[in-house]
């Protein structure tokens, strides 16, 4: 699960080509049997004709390969194994369209309207291209030639890694401003689109809008879509770890001396720390599910930024698992995951904020609601959009502001809010 990129990359003349990462073609990475099934999946969903699929999605896939070719979403958290910016792009893709289907379009049938192919074009995309800008600043890449020859420091604002080399080392770099991220993930995302793709998205102007504040990783401005993208990368995020865990089970299960690791360069230590972070999450996702932790109660309190976890919540998952002993340990080897900021407002406490909250989220969950000291059933895509658009309501203050309901897609390609009358959220909101 955790992978730590090998030898430093230098400007060293040449190197002996087993140093170094052979540039394939995008079929070859594609034929991996996981990676078909996706790309199946999501020409399935996005309701496009194969000509169009082709020059319009598997276009852009091909071009998103030439560019990252093997290399991995992380240094040591998720999606940290070779292929794993490819694997990260294709897994948020395919939930982003399945919970378009599911909570965008109810008018259809099954079958979409083309304003409706649009807006999923233009949430297929986002979801391909999503962070891509990280390439620029995240990551130092060396190129070399079929002999081993350095040939240049790779620039990804101006070309492929396959336009101009034959092999690659890469070491990653000091995580970068996110908004200087931001910026470039524009740039980079206008250089990999295909033309006519960009060309049939600029042609409806609320649509390049909301495209535009996706890939600026704007939520507020990309509306629904913008929830939709959170919850489909969370799930993807969930998707990486639960394989993990289920190889770490069955090693434990098979009473192996150490926890198993995908890449056995990672240090045993560090692999515990991040395995006993993972069951404190899924441990999480359980509680919520079941309705024993609601959302927005003590001691998970939704605040601007995430859900901050108190001492309660890692002392109550202790009292529940007596093989651990110290509920600071469980706490540490979750902040290891790297999912959170601190709480900056509370520092005597040492209480966190888990930032990336939605990859906790079960399907469904009880939520609290301040104004009212109502309790709720919500989804993990309506939770998400209450968060960003409706916050106030996890606190008692704000009674004043304006609701902004979840929408839905009319087969015109018209945003209209759902009903109210059977829509849970909408019913949160009016109390």
């Amino acid at each position: 699960m955790f992978h730590r990129p090998g030898k430093k990359a230098t400007s060293a003349r040449a190197k002996p080509l087993k140093e170094l990462t052979a540039i394939v073609s995008p079929s070859q990475l594609l034929a991996d049997a996981k990676r078909h099934d996706l790309l199946l999946k999501i020409k399935e969903l996005c309701a496009l004709e194969d000509s169009r699929f082709d020059s319009l999605c598997l276009n852009l896939i091909h071009h998103l390969i030439n560019h990252c070719q093997s290399m991995p979403e992380t240094s040591n958290s998720y999606y940290a194994l070779p292929g794993g910016l490819l694997d990260h792009a294709l897994h948020r893709t395919e939930a982003a369209l399945s919970l378009f289907r599911q909570y965008i379009i109810q008018d259809s049938g099954g079958e979409l309207s083309e304003e409706q192919k649009l807006w999923v074009y233009a949430l297929l995309t986002a979801g391909i291209l999503k962070g891509i800008g990280k390439l620029q600043i995240d990551y130092r890449v060396d190129l070399f030639d079929v002999n081993g020859q350095f040939l240049k420091q790779w620039s990804p604002l101006l070309e492929s890694m396959a336009s101009v080399g034959s092999h690659y080392e890469f070491e990653f770099q000091p995580q970068g401003e996110d908004d200087f991220r931001r910026r470039l993930n524009l740039l980079m995302a206008r250089l990999l689109m295909p033309a006519s793709g960009f060309a049939w998205l600029a042609s409806n102007t609320d649509v390049l809008a909301v495209w535009l504040a996706l890939l600026n990783e704007d939520e507020v401005g990309a509306g629904t879509l913008g929830a939709i993208l959170i919850r489909a990368d969370a799930i993807a995020i969930q998707r990486y770890f639960s394989e993990f865990m289920i190889k770490v089970m069955g090693r434990r299960g098979a009473r192996s001396a150490r926890i198993g690791t995908f890449v056995d360069s990672v240090p045993d230590t560090v692999e515990k720390e991040h395995a006993l972070g993972l069951e404190f999450l899924q441990w999480l996702t359980a509680q919520l599910a079941s309705g024993k932790i609601i959302v927005n109660q003590a001691p998970l309190l939704m605040v601007p930024g995430g859900m901050l976890m108190s001492a309660e919540l890692f002392q109550w998952f202790v009292r529940e698992h007596p093989d651990y002993k110290n509920w600071q340990a469980v706490q540490k080897a979750f902040l290891s995951l790297d999912l959170h900021h601190e709480d900056v407002e509370d520092t005597t406490q040492k209480r966190v904020v888990f930032s990336d909250y939605a990859i906790a989220l079960p399907e469904s969950m009880k939520v609290h609601n301040a104004k009212t000291g109502e309790i709720s059933t919500l989804s993990a895509v309506e939770l998400i959009h209450l968060a960003h658009f409706n916050a106030h309501y996890f606190n008692q203050q704000g009674s004043g502001a304006t609701l902004s309901p979840f929408n839905h897609l009319l087969a015109s390609g018209e945003w209209q809010p759902v009903n109210v009358q059977n829509n849970t959220l909408a019913n949160f909101l009016r109390g």
